[in-house]
């Protein structure tokens, strides 16, 4: 992705369908950039907030992950501003990588659904590799099968800070989540009766 130095006012960086900004890291000063929208959401698309890639400034290559990314409130698709972490060859990265669980809509229809352990995996990284998310297929596990982090499938490069123990997600069974729900349901109901009875109380 190719970024320029931005010289010009927010408002005229904008106007030209441009995002402004910034771009910092180890050995390198804070510098405000811009870059074509639609080539940053393509970046964003592919790369998501963690994986390292490269941009050219000023015909000089750097490895950065896209740190944050600042959005309308009104408009959740309209980026405003925008900030690149540039990584030296000697740093690591860390993030928490997200899990992503297809196949869910299979599992309802044998009365199943997936109960989440971990929603995001604790990684470390070297510049030049990285991963967006973890996916799995759950469309043909049992009930009670898991998925523990010692399970997963490690890109080259990437670590994972995580007790290998840990379950990522299980499979369960449907009619539990109803029953824990009209547990949940009654508890409520009991103590509002609770609480109707003592405001008689103290009425009389």
């Amino acid at each position: 992705m190719k970024v320029n130095l931005r010289t010009r006012p927010l408002r005229e960086v904008r106007k030209e369908r441009m995002i402004p900004g910034v771009m910092y890291g180890k050995s390198i000063d804070s510098t405000s950039i811009e870059v074509e929208e639609k080539a940053f959401k393509d970046a964003l698309n592919e790369y998501g907030k963690s994986m390292t890639f490269k941009v050219t400034l000023d015909g000089k290559r750097h490895n950065v992950y896209i740190k944050n990314v600042q959005t309308d409130i009104l408009k959740p698709d309209d980026i405003i501003h925008f900030e690149l972490h540039r990584i030296a060859k000697d740093e690591t990265v860390s993030a928490h990588i997200p899990v992503v669980i297809h196949g869910k809509e299979e599992l309802e229809k044998r009365r199943l659904y997936v109960q989440i352990g971990l929603s995001e995996i604790n990684c470390e990284y070297k510049s030049g590799s990285g991963i967006q998310h973890f996916e799995f297929d759950a469309s043909e596990m049992e009930q009670d099968e898991a998925v523990y982090v010692k399970d997963i499938k490690i890109p080259d490069g990437v670590t994972i800070h995580e007790d290998p123990e840990h379950i990522v997600f299980i499979v369960k069974e449907a009619h539990q989540v109803l029953e824990e729900e009209e547990t949940n349901e009654e508890a409520v109901e009991g103590e509002e009766e609770v609480l109707e009875t003592e405001e008689e109380v103290t009425e009389a």
